[in-house]
């Protein structure tokens, strides 16, 4: 008898073949067109000058100057990026110091299902349903005309120079718990709960049970957010061009992120081209910094940090 043979998609055949050539093209392509090239025309950009000669013709060379430029302070650059800096490592500490435990406290309070957990579930969600404008439209309406102000609850102006850093602060914070609550109560609700229950019998109480059996299993999610929030620390703008648009934002909270956004926007006039190897060589500058600490931030967490069982 002659037997058949069965011929399906999982098998080496053309028609498998053509199958994942057309399913990996289109993604392969961006990535070729929006990540290689863009990221090699970014690394030559760096590194072109336009100088006029003699004649008043400009001439393509290349050199370090958009590099000096950010060290030069004769036009106040150079002290302008060090605030910016400042500034920047200032937002990502306070972020991490109080909005990681706030997290993993509302995520841990609604996994256990406790009163008014499903309100607070809305309410952290909220930032990931909204848009970043409307929420900033909000929170600037109620700060400015319903909590503080001379109409307010409060006489307080939440921005004025002394008070618009906690503002911003506070403001980042809460538009960063849609996300992470959402991604640790998801990692939570996936731990069998016979592990749970295993340790109230062996005399567990709700701490140790957090800190022995809920923090291990959730500390990859943990990782990501941390690694992906210190690569982001000097492009991150932290919603100021939000919370007060690009033309009024105060000295002071101008981040790294900010100062590179505000680079590149006066570069992309059609007399301002030439620019765009300023900002271009920040970007560089910041990537030879943030990429070797980032692998050395993972190599620490995963020597440290708790291991999943």
């Amino acid at each position: 008898m002659q037997k058949t043979k069965k011929v399906g998609l999982g098998q080496n055949t053309w028609k498998s073949k053509l199958f994942y050539t057309l399913l990996v093209f289109l993604p392969s392509l961006q990535f070729l067109i929006f990540y290689i090239i863009v990221n090699i025309n970014s690394f030559s950009l760096a590194f072109k000058v336009w100088e006029l000669d003699a004649d008043n013709q400009v001439n393509l060379v290349f050199g370090w100057k958009n590099f000096a430029y950010w060290f030069d302070d004769s036009s106040g650059v150079r002290t302008q990026l060090i605030d910016a800096i400042i500034i920047s490592l200032e937002t990502y500490g306070i972020s991490m110091i109080t909005g990681l435990p706030l997290g993993l406290f509302f995520s841990y309070y609604m996994f256990k299902k406790m009163p008014g957990s499903k309100l607070f579930r809305v309410l952290l969600f909220m930032p990931s349903i909204l848009s970043a404008g409307v929420l900033a439209t909000i929170y600037k309406q109620l700060t400015e005309f319903v909590v503080g102000g001379a109409n307010g609850w409060f006489d307080i102006y939440f921005w004025d120079s002394d008070h618009r850093f906690a503002s911003m602060m506070i403001f980042n914070i809460f538009v960063s718990f849609g996300t992470s609550v959402l991604m640790y109560t998801n990692k939570m609700d996936s731990i069998a709960p016979e592990i749970i229950e295993s340790a109230h019998l062996d005399g567990a109480n709700g701490l140790s049970e957090f800190w022995y059996i809920i923090l291990p299993q959730i500390f990859s999610i943990m990782q990501v957010f941390l690694m992906s929030g210190f690569a982001g620390i000097f492009t991150n703008q932290h919603n100021v061009l939000m919370l007060w648009g690009q033309y009024s934002v105060p000295s002071e909270m101008q981040s790294v992120g900010y100062l590179l956004w505000r680079a590149i926007y006066r570069a992309g006039g059609a007399e301002q081209t030439d620019k765009l190897g300023e900002p271009t060589a920040l970007g560089l500058m910041i990537s030879a910094v943030i990429i070797p600490l980032t692998f050395l931030l993972r190599w620490i967490m995963n020597k440290v940090g708790w291991k999943e069982e």
